[in-house]
């Protein structure tokens, strides 16, 4: 029997979140107001940095469970800039403090210079309804 072959690995998933992260601060930068689409744009970013979080663990776990410290580390050292980004992010979109959001977008510009833009996506506009996802599920949590 062939061996199994995942193409979808966690660092392939990281790129790809990268990529639609990059996509969408593309489109931010000719909004000119904060309108419902700006507000999808943003939650649709920070729910995208949330999942790669996740995956960072997810590749960390399995190195710790080997034993291997020091690997499990340095992959940590090199996504240090997410904790920082994500929470500053979340406090944001909470206060709803849409403008200071620019600093941050220049940040991540910086770190997504390396992942394009998507020129072409099968779903037009991923982040879509993406604030009302986020208000739903905000009153659903009791905040």
């Amino acid at each position: 029997m062939a061996p199994v072959i995942n193409r979808n690995n966690y660092s392939n998933q990281r790129s790809s979140y990268l990529r639609f992260i990059s996509t969408a601060l593309s489109a931010l930068e000719n909004a000119k107001t904060v309108d419902e689409s700006f507000k999808d744009r943003w939650v649709f970013i920070y729910l995208t940095l949330q999942e790669i979080q996740k995956s960072v663990h997810s590749t960390v776990q399995p190195w710790e469970k080997r034993g291997y410290w020091v690997k499990a580390d340095q992959f940590r050292a090199e996504w240090k800039w997410l904790e920082p980004l994500v929470s500053s992010i979340g406090r944001k979109i909470m206060a709803q403090d849409w403008k200071s959001l620019a600093t941050d977008g220049k940040t991540l510009k910086e770190i997504c210079q390396d992942f394009p833009p998507y020129q072409r996506m099968q779903v037009q506009d991923p982040w879509t309804g993406a604030w009302k996802k986020w208000e739903k599920k905000k009153k659903a949590a009791g905040s």
